[in-house]
């Protein structure tokens, strides 16, 4: 019997897929490790959780500013060189953070850090169209996700560890070296040179303004439904994550009833149904359509949190949520290939932009809104609202990418016009 090569998917993939995803994922557990050390260092300076929380904030409210911005540079700008400089310039302020105190100025600059962190990423959103061939994509996203999910299991132990025994300093000085190393993989990547802006009548070449670029990216993501179906669905479901992502730590404590180790366990949970579900896509993206893959990860993931709201067995909870990360990353993953594979390379830093600024502030009003669930109903009854926005993706899914209502009302517009 002819032996199988376990390594023939990786390697299958190129030098430039490889080159990215272990840059990446490099990078990843430098930023999940500086998150929980940071976290420490916040909350032990000021012994406020109001504190900690406000780093979030922070964040969220970054992308959700730079996103769009960070969309118009990567579609104008060469995306390998800004790229590279982007992770230098990460590497540079998060070393700048320990000297930063714990007051106003820790904030700016921790601002400044995450505008830049959300620029950068988008320009990988934009630039990972650009590593992969489109016939490997599916596997080069499956391998991705479940590198992305490991180092999310990682990051946290890594940081945890190296801020107990080395302290603040040494953990902000992990997470630069990760963002440099994560530079030198870009600069190893060798991508095509970028298409040419169209030409108009006149032969000359077109060079729109910012503005003029971004009303274009709406008009790119409203054009093709499955694009659509993507971008203004995925939102929807970002509310149910961002209730459960606030609540989560009260739902283990105070409905399941279970000791903060074993609210660890369940944080690792999902990390580990991240890992799996990555290696899920990889085998069962060729087996059904992407829209199949899409609505069947959204019932599996709300049948686990139905059935979590009415059990308080650990070991039940701990397998359904391993169950419900792996339906979430196969959603994700999902996504990543419509999106790919719906838009043009100059007009994927756009429409990432655009994507990615819904999402946080899908999250964002998400997670205000979650106590206000939890003191009307109780926690049984926030599952329940988490669920109904699964139910509303898959609708709002189905009516925009396959009854192209969102095309419909296009071309109304224009005939009225």
């Amino acid at each position: 019997m002819r032996p199988m090569n376990v390594f023939k998917p990786i390697t299958g993939l190129g030098k430039n897929s490889l080159l990215f995803i272990s840059g990446q994922t490099i990078s990843r557990i430098g930023d999940m490790a500086q998150l929980v050390g940071l976290s420490m260092y916040v909350y032990k300076a000021s012994n406020n959780i109001f504190a900690v929380s406000l780093l979030y904030a922070v964040e969220a409210l970054s992308m959700i500013i730079f996103g769009q911005i960070g969309g118009l540079l990567a579609d104008k700008w060469e995306r390998k060189s800004s790229l590279i400089t982007l992770q230098v310039c990460q590497a540079l302020l998060i070393g700048m953070i320990p000297f930063a105190g714990h007051g106003a100025a820790l904030y700016a600059l921790f601002f400044i850090f995450t505008a830049c962190t959300s620029v950068s990423h988008i320009f990988q959103s934009a630039i990972s169209g650009d590593v992969a061939e489109p016939a490997r994509y599916e596997k080069f996203q499956a391998l991705y996700s479940s590198l992305q999910s490991f180092s999310t299991i990682i990051g946290p132990v890594i940081g945890a560890w190296i801020f107990s025994v080395f302290g603040t300093t040494s953990l902000f000085v992990f997470n630069a070296l990760s963002f440099l190393i994560c530079a030198a993989t870009i600069s190893l990547i060798d991508l095509p040179p970028p298409a040419a802006a169209p030409a108009d009548a006149s032969g000359e070449r077109k060079k729109p303004g910012y503005l003029a670029q971004w009303k274009d990216g709406y008009r790119v993501a409203l054009g093709k439904p499955d694009l659509a179906a993507v971008i203004f669905s995925m939102p929807i479901i970002m509310l149910g994550v961002g209730i459960l992502n606030t609540i989560f730590i009260g739902i283990s404590t105070s409905f399941w009833m279970f000791s903060d180790k074993q609210f660890g366990w369940l944080m690792a949970a999902s990390g580990i149904g991240g890992l799996l579900g990555g290696l899920a896509y990889g085998a069962v993206h060729s087996r059904c359509s992407a829209k199949t893959l899409f609505y069947s990860a959204l019932a599996v993931k709300a049948l686990c949190l139905l059935i979590s709201a009415y059990t308080k067995s650990f070991f039940l909870v701990f397998a359904l949520f391993i169950v419900n990360s792996v339906g979430f990353s196969n959603i994700v993953s999902t996504a990543r290939i419509f999106f790919i594979k719906n838009t043009d390379p100059l007009e994927r830093g756009r429409v990432s932009g655009i994507s990615g600024s819904l999402a946080s502030i899908s999250m964002l009003c998400g997670s205000s809104a979650a106590g206000f669930f939890v003191a009307y109903g109780g926690y049984r009854f926030s599952i329940g609202v988490i669920i109904a926005f699964h139910i509303l993706c898959a609708l709002s899914f189905w009516l925009i990418g396959h009854k192209r209502i969102l095309q419909r009302g296009l071309i109304l517009e224009k005939e009225t016009a």
